[in-house]
């Protein structure tokens, strides 16, 4: 079962999309694996937080004035959770990333076991105990284990089944993560 964590811009860039009629996006094909819980690659779980959605809420508002629309997409991204065997966690604010809504989707991602933190903005990531692999992937050094970060773009081909480049395949096989 991959694990993943959407930071809350891949959600905010599916509802978007969605929203202005556009099909096939990186972000929405991410989003239709977590929905069906199923990807080429095998079974997918949601890893997320109460605070992250949220903090979804707010943004979703924020953008579309509409306080149902934004409830609605909070209720089902939290059935997603809900219904598979996904965790619901939340940080504990102790890493050092310098945003803490990015701090809290990193710990999330660790305290939830992620095989896979996806983001649209990779070098708010790359600080503290994360390294920079190359322009769309990154690796924490956190204990206990570490997480592989990646770029929306990167994750939905790999789901797609294309191969991550060298050295995050390197990174997957010695971490024992699922693996193209």
């Amino acid at each position: 079962m991959l694990r993943l964590c959407l930071d809350l811009n891949v959600w905010v860039g599916a509802f978007l999309a969605e929203k202005y009629g556009r099909r096939d996006t990186a972000a929405q094909s991410l989003v239709q694996a977590i929905r069906l819980g199923q990807s080429p690659r095998g079974p997918v779980a949601l890893v997320i937080s109460w605070g992250m959605l949220f903090r979804l809420n707010t943004v979703i508002l924020r953008l579309t004035g509409d306080q149902a629309a934004a409830d609605r997409l909070m209720a089902i991204i939290a059935a997603f959770a809900q219904d598979g065997p996904s965790l619901t966690l939340g940080g504990v604010g102790v890493l050092p990333l310098d945003d803490e809504e990015d701090r809290h989707v990193l710990e999330t991602a660790l305290a939830g076991d992620a095989d896979l933190l996806v983001t649209q903005n990779l070098t708010d990531f790359i600080q503290g105990d994360v390294d920079r692999i190359d322009d769309r992937h990154g690796l924490t050094r956190a204990p206990p284990r570490k997480l592989l970060i990646a770029h929306t773009h990167s994750a939905a081909a790999w789901l797609r089944g294309e191969p991550w480049p060298e050295p995050v395949e390197a990174y997957m096989a010695s971490a024992g993560r699922p693996q193209g």
